[in-house]
């Protein structure tokens, strides 16, 4: 079962413009702002693993010189990351 969720004082031209991009994409507000809340929910699971992992990458490059592994440390961040796939997807 789900969990009930209660915003207060909400910007009353905030709520209209949530609820105009819930109609025009044909949804009722609450499947509108489940579906908004879960992709937040997703990026924040996304990030803290990419943190995660540059953190790891980090660790591994402190050990061995990048020549000895043949790998540098990735200095992108998640949000480019985000950013690429989105717009790969949007030229398909």
């Amino acid at each position: 079962m789900g969990v009930t969720v209660q915003v207060r004082d909400l910007d009353p031209a905030v709520n209209d413009r949530l609820k105009a991009a819930a109609a025009a994409k044909g949804l009722s507000y609450s499947e509108y702002l489940r579906r908004q809340l879960t992709r937040i929910a997703e990026r924040l699971r996304i990030e803290e693993r990419w943190a995660e992992v540059t953190a790891e990458q980090r660790v591994l490059a402190q050990r061995q010189p990048p020549s000895a592994s043949g790998r540098r440390p990735l200095n992108i961040t998640a949000e480019e990351i985000v950013q690429g796939i989105r717009d790969d997807r949007g030229s398909r």
